[in-house]
């Protein structure tokens, strides 16, 4: 070790392949825990994000607000036409 020498890695300190993937204390980047890992995180982003839910709700609410205030402005410009119509009938 003090010998200055090169040291070769023994026993579990060997990397496979060369060293190309990183090694931290759960293994390798394709190691099972690593799996886990990610699709618990998929599923943490699925249950706890819920911008695309609310935007899908806003979305909704606003096609519905102006489908609603056109028919209301219609309704009302039906009834303008009708009082003319009325109007000019007791004329």
């Amino acid at each position: 070790m003090s010998g200055g020498g090169t040291e070769t890695p023994v026993g579990s300190e060997a990397t496979p392949g060369g060293g190309d993937k990183k090694k931290d204390s759960l293994g390798t980047a394709g190691s099972p825990a690593h799996l886990i890992i990610k699709d618990l995180g998929e599923i943490h982003s699925r249950l706890l994000d819920h911008r695309p839910v609310i935007q899908g709700e806003t979305r909704y609410f606003v096609k519905e607000f102006e489908c609603k205030q056109l028919l209301t402005q219609s309704v009302d410009s039906n009834r303008g036409s009708r009082n003319e119509r009325r109007f000019l009938m007791t004329i």
